[in-house]
């Protein structure tokens, strides 16, 4: 029958005993390599990295459209800005209101005339009849010209009005082109880091996994050499037990009889 000692160090030296799995914990072939230890990028990382490649220069458009407003913002507040605002329809106004004016210039001549005749001033040049047709004329012409001057004056102001107004938004859609800029730059730079930082808790999770699977059989080693260390040997054993030390007394007492 194997003595403690023979059992323990069988445990140890037997094929396929501790002695021999330490071994096999100890090849290199078993030993985790750098990239167990230490994955590569997982996919989450590599999906970041061409998202930040991508997105390089995507902001470029906002800039472009944002630069492209404030020059026709500038160019609604130069000089002769307000002539493409100008109503179309203007000098068709004007014309209008030109021939309703000569009717009504034609009515007062005649009349004038009806009533010289009747006072009988109306030939001669030098005559009441001639002061009068003169001033009739230089009063319609004064009314001509001011409400020619009334609508083109007000066309102009309505279409630099409408320069300034045009000014003003597209100074406004420039400053939101650059917002949105900024802000799609921001959010790609935003799902970036989220989705890298995804990949890299997996990439440590799988580490620490691999690292753990390794270490584990060390660990029930070490716990198995503590138990041995404060287990009897026969030696041991006998010495604390008085049965058996009484036994070995008395064969040994025998043995010199």
């Amino acid at each position: 029958m194997a003595t403690i000692d023979e059992t323990v160090s069988g445990a140890f030296t037997a094929p396929g005993g501790i002695i021999e799995g330490y071994k096999s914990l100890i090849n290199p072939k078993n030993v985790p390599t750098g990239s167990q230890l230490a994955p590569n990028l997982q996919q989450q990382q590599l999906d970041a990295m061409a998202m930040t490649q991508a997105g390089i220069g995507s902001y470029q458009p906002f800039l472009t459209a944002g630069a492209r407003a404030t020059q026709q913002a500038l160019a609604n507040t130069g000089p002769g800005a307000a002539q493409q605002y100008l109503n179309p329809y203007l000098q068709q106004q004007a014309a209008t209101t030109m021939t309703d004016l000569n009717r009504m210039f034609g009515a007062q001549q005649a009349q004038q005339q009806q009533q010289a005749i009747q006072s009988g001033s109306f030939a001669g040049s030098g005559t009441r009849n001639a002061v009068m047709q003169a001033e009739l004329q230089r009063g319609q012409a004064d009314t001509a010209a001011k409400a020619l001057g009334n609508i083109y004056s007000g066309g102009f102001n309505m279409a630099q009005q409408a320069a300034q107004r045009a000014a003003g938004l597209q100074g406004q859609l420039a400053g939101t082109f650059g917002q949105l800029g900024k802000e799609a730059q921001a959010g790609l730079f935003r799902d970036v880091d989220k989705l890298f930082n995804q990949g890299e808790a997996q990439r440590q999770i799988t580490g620490a996994q691999n690292l753990a699977t390794y270490q584990t059989p060390f660990y029930g080693l070490g716990q198995f050499s503590s138990a041995l260390q404060g287990a009897p040997t026969f030696q041991t054993y006998q010495s604390t037990n008085p049965i058996l030390s009484g036994i070995a007394a008395g064969i040994g007492s025998l043995g010199r009889g």
